[in-house]
């Protein structure tokens, strides 16, 4: 007797883990098409990249946007250095910093807001981005645009 409910126990147990393993895959196809949702968003709507970077990603933004922005296309960045650039802006530039923090320490490329000047990023037009956005809207523009 012992021994069939030990078997049964055990044919249970492999058919837990047979039917996880199955539907692992699929529970991770809807994870990512809602990040990739939630960077669409983003980028579309909130951090509204698109007013400079275009619709598409492609350079061609809003005619009334502060200057010709970079074709996300073509860029060479890293995930890491997007993560930068939005986080931080680019210095004496148009591309603004996207964590309302930025410049309060030296966190963004060594440099503090004082060091900065007038050379300081813009905040951005829209609304300041977590980091969770940052990191969302990142992989968005290396899901949709970069080497497309």
């Amino acid at each position: 007797m012992a021994s069939s409910t030990c078997k049964l126990v055990t044919r249970i147990a492999m058919a837990t883990a047979a039917a996880t393993l199955v539907a692992l895959p699929l529970q991770l196809v809807p994870t990512h098409a809602q990040g990739q949702s939630f960077g669409d968003r983003l980028y579309h709507d909130k951090a509204d990249c698109q007013f400079c970077h275009g619709v598409n990603g492609d350079g061609h933004g809003d005619p009334r946007s502060p200057g010709k922005a970079p074709n996300l296309h073509a860029t060479k960045l890293t995930r890491d250095q997007l993560i930068e650039v939005i986080t931080c802006g680019r210095p004496a530039s148009e591309m603004p910093h996207f964590d309302k923090y930025a410049y309060e320490d030296k966190s963004c490329y060594g440099l503090s807001a004082a060091e900065l000047g007038k050379n300081m990023p813009p905040d951005p037009h829209s609304t300041p981005l977590t980091k969770r956005e940052i990191e969302a809207v990142t992989d968005y523009v290396l899901a949709t645009f970069v080497g497309k």
